[in-house]
């Protein structure tokens, strides 16, 4: 028997010789909950909190148009359309798969408006997909942007689950 750790901390106890053992671990890793393939998570808001000085106010109408996210499991690649900009980079990603959350931080960079500021979002999508009123799997997000001295955005919602193109 060969014993291996992994960075995630978790121990396998295998029969196979040890050349194989790192094939091993990676087809039987815990993140093999979130793959079954490579997927984009298409998230849109339907509840908004935005935060100043310790106080947080919810907001239900008029910006559901002007917000997206998305996140590409494939590449790590994190996206948000925030009102008159959409920004984009490459997020650090940390799963939960106990929790069964992954989240997806990143300093994004404006990609229409490039003189704006860059901003950073944190997506963290829960994977317990339920279904919609026309029967398409969701899974439910918050994303948090517009971290800063002036207070945040909070944002929650569900995400639809594409094959990664």
């Amino acid at each position: 028997m060969v014993a291996a750790s992994s960075a995630l901390g978790w121990r396998v106890r295998v029969g196979v010789p040890c050349g194989f053992v790192p094939l091993f671990a990676l087809l039987w890793s815990p993140a093999m909950a979130f793959a079954e393939g490579h997927r984009e998570y298409h998230c849109t808001p339907d509840t908004q909190y935005e935060c100043i000085s310790g106080r947080c106010e919810r907001v239900t109408d008029s910006f559901q148009h002007a917000e997206s996210f998305i996140y590409n499991t494939k590449n790590n690649e994190l996206s948000a359309c925030l009102w008159t900009n959409c920004y984009a980079a490459t997020a650090v990603v940390l799963k939960d798969e106990a929790a069964g959350t992954l989240t997806a931080t990143g300093k994004l960079k404006p990609a229409l408006h490039l003189g704006n500021e860059s901003v950073i979002v944190s997506l963290t999508i829960r994977a317990n997909p339920t279904r919609d009123i026309f029967g398409k799997k969701v899974d439910g997000f918050t994303a948090v942007w517009g971290y800063g001295n002036k207070g945040l955005t909070l944002d929650t919602g569900k995400c639809e689950t594409r094959k990664s193109p």
